[in-house]
Formats: C-alpha cells, sequence, structure tokens
C-alpha cells in the first residue's frame, strides 16, 4: 500500500541534507526520504526492542536476587514464602 506524504514547513537545512544524501545514493530526494524514513523507523524498533529487553532483564535479575533474600517483600509477592529460604 502506498499514499501520499506530504511534509509543511521542512526546514531548509533538513531538505538539503536530504538533497544531497540523494544525490550520493543516485535517487530521488523522495527515494532518499523514504529510505531515511525506513532506516530512523528500523532504528526506533531495535531500540525500543532492546530498551524493552534490557529494562525485562533487569526486572528479571532484580526479582531473582530479591528471591535469594529471606523476608524481602519482592520475594513474598512473587508468590515465594520467605521463609522457604
Amino acid at each position: 500500500m502506498t499514499s501520499d506524504l506530504f511534509i509543511k514547513s521542512l526546514p531548509a537545512v533538513i531538505k538539503q541534507l536530504i538533497a544531497r544524501e540523494a544525490a550520493e545514493n543516485r535517487r530521488s530526494v523522495n527515494q532518499e526520504a523514504i529510505a531515511l524514513l525506513e532506516e530512523a523507523l528500523m532504528q526506533r524498533i531495535e531500540s525500543h526492542h532492546l530498551r524493552r529487553k534490557s529494562t525485562l532483564a533487569a526486572l528479571e535479575d532484580y526479582a531473582a536476587a530479591a528471591a535469594r533474600r529471606p523476608g524481602d517483600p519482592i520475594a513474598d509477592d512473587m508468590g515465594t514464602p520467605a521463609s522457604a529460604y
């Protein structure tokens, strides 16, 4: 599916940079803008995935450490009785 995208009030410096990149990559300005948007979106997706993964890993590490400490309220909330340690 394709659709038109219009960008209002594009700063001149951004337009110049896109035009320069387009010339270097032998693309039209529109093709280059699409390529740059795709790259930015991929980086955002990867960054979000890594951030989410590292956040989850940090929480799991914290929970595991809490499970090793008797009487820790986190361990108690996880359903493991503190007396089991």
